[in-house]
């Protein structure tokens, strides 16, 4: 749950408005009134703690003291299971920021990282002690458990002890950080604690707040590319994508500008999509199931399915279906339409149904394409020929003044006759 760190700093700015300090109480009058009405009904007072109360409470919820006692993935879980992607990417980073900006971090060859686990059901509370060590690859260090506190009898958890343990990484504490929590840590380092997880800083909640419009605004870009593989890393990231770097295929050759860890070939062009991004198209026919009722008060579409065979085995399902019924009672006037012909009203009725069929039916452009291509066509005619369109009204205007003169003249065969 937030914390109250919010309120403490409105509560500190409302005490300092009034030009006595500390100001107690905040004076008001209602919208619309004025000084000279001197009416009480339009005169407020409050306490400068409960207006903050107030405000807080309207911007972020009820402010608690009460820390989250749930793990950074744990919390992630809860807003995912209620489709808030801006909570879960909020939580992650929070937790990403919190590791990555502390004093101490990164961890040093020779520190101390205990974590302790709350008792669950019959499983007592105990703890892990783990210790950082140096080694030979430049860069990584190890985690190694030191010893536990976990009861002999619990032997389903001793096969979980030791689970955070790495040979080579370059933050041991990440994973630890965000499965068990900051506020289940306590990190030592050369005899002191440099790190208390039951007093947990207070969130950088303007960071955090830029730091996620950036993430959906990058993710949202790579979106319109058509690159949802870019746009999920991006999402997953604290961090804009950095670029792969990888040498061109030449030494004049500039390198890949593409995200790194990306799909498909190397690029010179940061926003080049490999295979390039396809909308989904529909297909040229469709196949519809319909069926006719005993009765003739209206008609029952069953379906609409791609292929023929998936139509065929949908209508299957009903006992009117015969495949010689589709040609007897499926007529086709035009190409691109169909019309079903009702049977007789006591032909072929069993169970209701009495007639059911698989009606073929083209799949027709958008009339709006038309419209457009023209545009299109005529915006492109633009580019080339700035001129275009005010030209072609000039020669009409021009045909115009001249039938309007007596000087159009119309040559009538060879002759040259002018009329």
């Amino acid at each position: 749950m937030r914390r109250s760190v919010e309120l403490q700093i409105i509560t500190e700015a409302l005490a300092k408005m009034g030009p006595h300090t500390p100001a107690t109480r905040i004076w008001g009058r209602a919208p619309g009134s004025t000084a000279e009405q001197g009416a009480d009904g339009n005169v407020w007072a409050g306490d400068v703690h409960d207006v903050a109360l107030h405000i807080v409470t309207r911007l972020y919820g009820r402010p608690s003291d009460t820390p989250d006692t749930r793990s950074p993935l744990a919390q992630a879980e809860d807003a995912k299971r209620a489709r808030s992607l801006s909570g879960e990417i909020g939580v992650l980073m929070v937790a990403d920021q919190e590791l990555t900006s502390a004093p101490w971090h990164p961890a040093r060859p020779g520190d101390l990282v205990h974590v302790h686990y709350e008792p669950t059901g019959t499983m007592p509370a105990f703890g892990e002690t783990y210790v950082i060590g140096a080694t030979e690859a430049d860069g990584l260090v190890s985690m190694q458990l030191l010893s536990h506190t976990c009861p002999p009898e619990m032997s389903e958890v001793l096969g979980m002890v030791g689970c955070f343990a790495v040979e080579l990484t370059d933050d041991p504490l990440y994973e630890m950080w965000f499965e068990a929590g900051p506020q289940r840590l306590t990190i030592v380092r050369d005899g002191r604690v440099v790190h208390d997880g039951a007093a947990p800083r207070p969130r950088p909640a303007g960071v955090m707040l830029k730091a996620l419009g950036e993430t959906i605004a990058e993710a949202a870009r790579y979106l319109e590319l058509g690159d949802a593989a870019a746009a999920l890393a991006r999402l997953r990231s604290v961090t804009s994508l950095p670029p792969c770097g990888a040498p061109g295929p030449m030494t004049d050759h500039a390198d890949c500008a593409r995200w790194k860890n990306h799909n498909g070939a190397h690029s010179p062009d940061a926003d080049y999509v490999d295979p390039p991004h396809e909308c989904p198209t529909l297909p040229e026919q469709l196949h519809a199931v319909v069926t006719i009722p005993a009765g003739l008060e209206d008609v029952h579409f069953a379906g609409a399915y791609e292929e023929r065979e998936g139509a065929v085995r949908a209508a299957s399902e009903f006992v009117a279906y015969r495949e010689e019924h589709t040609a007897r009672y499926v007529k086709s006037h035009t190409p691109d339409s169909a019309i079903v012909e009702l049977p007789g009203k006591s032909e072929l009725q069993e169970n209701g149904v009495q007639l059911a069929v698989v009606v073929p039916l083209q799949v027709l452009p958008d009339p709006r394409e038309t419209d457009w291509r023209d545009e299109e066509g005529r915006d492109a005619c633009a580019e080339y020929d700035p001129d275009y369109g005010r030209d072609l009204d000039d020669e009409d205007d021009h045909d115009q003044a001249d039938d309007e003169d007596g000087d159009d003249y119309d040559v009538d065969g060879a002759d040259g006759v002018a009329q």
